[in-house]
């Protein structure tokens, strides 16, 4: 690159001062070199700023470079300790112990399972009154509760790895508490029940807000901001009940939408 705009400079230098000695009109001949030696040179600088401009160096200067490299690297005597000198020294023998009794182990008890003596989910009253214009609810509740079950496997192709390391996280006893798996698998359902789905955000919390039921049945309760259609934002709570389905072949569960309940969240 750097040869190309060399030889584009001394092109543009030759050009121009042969075109000022064939139209010096009245000059001389020498006057005329003259003129053309100078503005070819000037013609010539502005074409290669231009072109620096244009196309920079893309190389670095060698010694960054290479103070670069030293940095990143380590010297491997660096991090060695040093050699201590060896010493010799003579200990005398310790008195022998006293005779103890070994310690008694303590047994430990077995982990209580997550799903005993939990209580059995009770379906509450549908919430289907009808949303005012305003609301960014969905003007009719058979509309929300349209979709009733959603895939774990189509979840995580939406969602991705983070779907994947909190399946892993839950783990696959029947027993485990999963409320925060099924708080992810509420928020579509919480979505759909939006105007406008896109613009419903969750709160994030440091901590689940559940409630677990027996055979996997959760009751998450979160706020979630939505749009109305007058394009203002609105702080709603949201009670979801959800509960797990068995497992296909695959390791991949349904989740069954149970009751879904919003109201704002200063109502």
């Amino acid at each position: 690159m750097d040869f190309l705009r060399l030889l584009a400079f001394v092109a543009v230098w030759g050009l121009m001062w042969r075109w000022v000695v064939k139209n010096r009109g009245s000059w001389n001949l020498f006057f005329g070199n003259m003129v053309g030696l100078a503005g070819g040179l000037i013609v010539g600088l502005v074409v290669l700023s231009i072109s620096l401009s244009l196309f920079p160096m893309a190389h670095e200067p060698k010694t960054q470079a290479v103070e670069e490299t030293a940095a990143q690297t380590v010297d491997p005597a660096a991090v060695m300790p040093e050699a201590e000198p060896a010493t010799v020294t003579v200990k005398e023998p310790a008195p022998a112990p006293a005779l103890t009794p070994a310690p008694t182990p303590v047994p430990t008890p077995a982990p209580t399972p997550v799903t005993s003596n939990l209580p059995t989910y009770v379906a509450s009253t549908p919430q289907n009154e009808p949303s005012p214009p305003e609301s960014p609810l969905m003007p009719f509740y058979s509309q929300r509760m349209a979709t009733t079950t959603i895939s774990e496997k189509k979840l995580e192709d939406v969602v991705g790895a983070n779907v994947v390391t909190l399946r892993r996280m839950m783990g696959t006893q029947p027993d485990a508490d999963k409320s925060v798996l099924a708080a992810v698998m509420c928020v579509p359902f919480v979505q759909r029940a939006m105007r406008f789905p896109a613009a419903a955000m969750i709160t994030p919390r440091a901590k689940t807000n559940s409630r677990l039921f027996k055979d996997q049945t959760y009751t998450i309760t979160n706020t979630v901001t939505a749009r109305n259609m007058l394009g203002d934002d609105v702080l709603y709570q949201f009670d979801c009940s959800i509960k797990q389905l068995p497992a296909d072949a695959a390791g991949y569960s349904d989740w069954q939408l149970l009751d879904l309940k919003l109201k704002k969240a200063d109502s």
